[in-house]
């Protein structure tokens, strides 16, 4: 089989076996793998440049996606596997670990700091949130166990969103449920709208 390279766009080479175009790398890749034009390629050494080729490119997408924002693995799997990746991507995952670009604990304290800040979500909430991402329960326990979570957020909360539905006991119960949904425990709630309640009173 006979290797052609043909330029493209930047510093892009386009591969073509006996005149078919297979695929694209850029001159550091080509330099690195003593690639030239014209050469003899056999079977076994086509299918190890294709093999090369893939997994530079699911490293180069992983890097990609991770410098757009920080992911876990199992997402950054999934989304590698959209893109057609096969053993490669399980590859470029051990290596961006291996090189401290993925890290599941990581991303597990930032998301869950964030939904915390953001969208005020309790700890149930934020534990469904990361299981969803693929995040191991050991590390979300940890996560967890890390974070603070002051009852005076969860007044300040149902005050600043919820106040006006407090005026009747249906009103009550759907700030309850609202609540619940947001992963705050009936006892979390209960002691919150107790302080209120007790706040109210003080002002009459």
């Amino acid at each position: 089989m006979i290797l052609t390279l043909k330029p493209g766009r930047e510093n892009k080479v386009h591969l073509f076996i006996d005149g078919e175009y297979r695929m694209t790398v850029d001159q550091a890749f080509l330099a690195n793998a003593g690639l030239k034009n014209e050469m003899n390629l056999t079977d076994a050494e086509l299918a190890l440049l294709t093999e090369q080729v893939n997994s530079r490119r699911a490293f180069n997408k992983g890097c990609d996606l991770l410098a757009r924002r920080d992911h876990s693995r199992f997402e950054l799997l999934t989304k590698l596997r959209q893109k057609g990746f096969g053993a490669e991507a399980e590859e470029t995952l051990d290596r961006l670990e291996e090189l401290g670009y993925l890290d599941d604990a990581r991303f597990a304290a930032a998301y869950a700091a964030e939904l915390q800040r953001c969208r005020h979500f309790g700890k149930k909430r934020i534990e469904q949130a990361l299981l969803q991402k693929g995040v191991d329960r050991a590390i979300i326990r940890d996560v967890l166990d890390e974070l603070t979570f002051d009852p005076d957020d969860l007044r300040a909360l149902i005050e600043r969103k919820y106040f006006r539905s407090l005026s009747d006991d249906a009103g009550v119960q759907k700030t309850v449920s609202a609540l619940v949904r947001l992963g705050y425990s009936y006892a979390e709630i209960k002691a919150a709208l107790s302080t209120i309640q007790e706040e109210q009173e003080g002002l009459e």
